[in-house]
């Protein structure tokens, strides 16, 4: 298992490399100087006081089909509102890097050095050179480096300089995932790469490696990663063969795609509190000692999945995604009543509504809402607030995206759903789902009933 070669990713990088070859194109208005030149001459002509727009929607779009939303989109998205010759030049020698690297390598190997590059970042505590202007919230350029009064340079607490290089880091693993969903309509692994990216981060940027290209870029070629993924697949699918011989088979066969997800969702919700209180009393190896241990022994035999740890973590992950299950995770790690019985909590909520709406339109009520730029209560909140906001705008989109790929099928279709998910595109989502949740025939295509789910 661990030093089979396999076969390069089938990743669309023709399409790739032509919508950054656009991009650039597009940009080169901004990058060539030739936008102050449009300021200074509208200024000349209807007077200093008159806003002059450079906003170019066509490079906001094929910024946004690129990075995913990503910061690397925000930052584009900064040069043409407000102009500054040292960003748009750096962002512009970006772009160019990522084109050549994709072209002479492939999309495999640009993420791969990508999420290496910020992986080194937070190991070292040293910021990484491709880090954008403007990373969330945070100005880069001010947390890592700026002039004092005296003329020499400091920057912030080591404990904001982390979380910055942590939030770095997280969006190289969103920025991967979504690459492998936006062009990996052809390619078999995309999905679950792009789910053990979301998920387990480390392990998806090491089955990157799956594509020869990635080791022969100079990676160690070091395949034991596949021990852990084998191991995860393995015992997913010994639990759906369980399901299948523990439902009522007069009940399941009557159930037709999209409501089978939902009776799968509400089994699993129900089994894993279960499992969790029979297994409270006992002692338990942690989900992350079981990785490690997978991975430098190989797999090991489950006898009963309700019965492992590992694949209760896994579980749950699926259920709520990665942010919200960790209180059921953790308060049973650290046999926290407490902290357990809020995820629990949590859980019987999410059930709850999916019982009552289904799975689809459970996770469309969690991508309904606006982007905190774009919303009043943001721009009015303080960066404390906006911050959360922010945090939870994208904890969200993962949740959703995560929990659609453990339960979707994988047809083009659903993954073009789970893209939307992602990116927070509702329009997108009630396009590919829209008749699988009922809302064709919905005044407002279904509206009040997702805003029902999401209050």
């Amino acid at each position: 298992m661990t030093d089979t070669a396999t076969e390069p990713f089938n990743l669309n990088e023709q399409g790739f490399l032509q919508a950054i070859d656009q991009l650039l194109e597009r940009f080169e208005r901004y990058s060539s100087g030739r936008c102050f030149e449009d300021i200074e001459r509208a200024r000349l002509e209807h007077g200093a006081d008159v806003p002059v727009s450079l906003f170019d929607d066509t490079v906001h779009e094929l910024a946004d089909e690129l990075f995913g939303g990503t910061s690397w989109s925000m930052n584009l998205d900064m040069d043409m509102i407000m102009p500054d010759r040292s960003q748009i030049g750096y962002d512009a020698e970006f772009l160019v890097g990522c084109r050549n690297v994709v072209r002479k390598y492939g999309l495999s190997a640009w993420l791969y050095e990508m999420i290496n590059d910020a992986s080194i970042a937070m190991v070292t505590n040293c910021p990484s050179d491709r880090m954008p202007f403007q990373l969330g919230l945070f100005d880069t350029r001010e947390i890592f480096q700026r002039k004092t009064l005296k003329g020499k340079k400091r920057g912030a607490g080591n404990k904001k300089r982390r979380e910055c290089m942590g939030r770095y880091l997280q969006q190289m693993y969103r920025l991967a995932a979504y690459t492998m969903l936006r062009w990996g309509d052809d390619e078999p692994r995309a999905a679950d790469t792009a789910l053990m990216l979301l998920i387990y981060g480390g392990l998806g940027m090491c089955m990157l490696r799956d594509d020869p290209k990635v080791v022969q870029l100079g990676c160690v070629p070091d395949f034991q990663y596949r021990n852990v993924y084998g191991q995860l697949r393995d015992m997913r699918i010994q639990a759906d063969l369980d399901y299948a011989c523990s439902v009522d088979l007069s009940v399941a066969e009557s159930l037709e795609y999209p409501d089978c997800m939902d009776t799968r969702y509400l089994y699993d919700a129900k089994k894993i509190v279960q499992a969790y209180r029979a297994l409270w009393d006992s002692e338990t190896k942690s989900a992350a000692q079981l990785l490690v241990e997978i991975e430098e022994n190989g797999p090991y035999k489950v006898e009963d999945v309700w019965k492992d740890p590992l694949y209760l973590h896994d579980l749950a992950f699926s259920l709520l995604g990665p942010s919200v299950s960790y209180p059921l995770q953790e308060g049973f790690r650290l046999r926290d009543r407490d902290m357990f019985e809020k995820g629990v909590a949590e859980l019987e909520r999410q059930a709850s509504n999916v019982q009552k709406t289904g799975l689809l339109m459970t996770l469309a009520s969690y991508i309904f809402f606006a982007e905190p730029e774009d919303r009043m209560d943001a721009i009015l909140a303080s960066r404390k607030e906006r911050k959360r906001m922010l945090d939870e705008y994208e904890m969200l989109g993962e949740m959703a995206t995560v929990i659609a790929l453990y339960r979707f099928p994988r047809d083009g279709r659903s993954l073009r759903a789970m893209r939307a998910l992602l990116m927070h595109e509702t329009g997108v989502y009630a396009d590919e789902m829209g008749e699988l949740m009922g809302l064709t025939d919905k005044p407002d295509g279904g509206l009040d009933e997702i805003l029902s789910v999401s209050e």
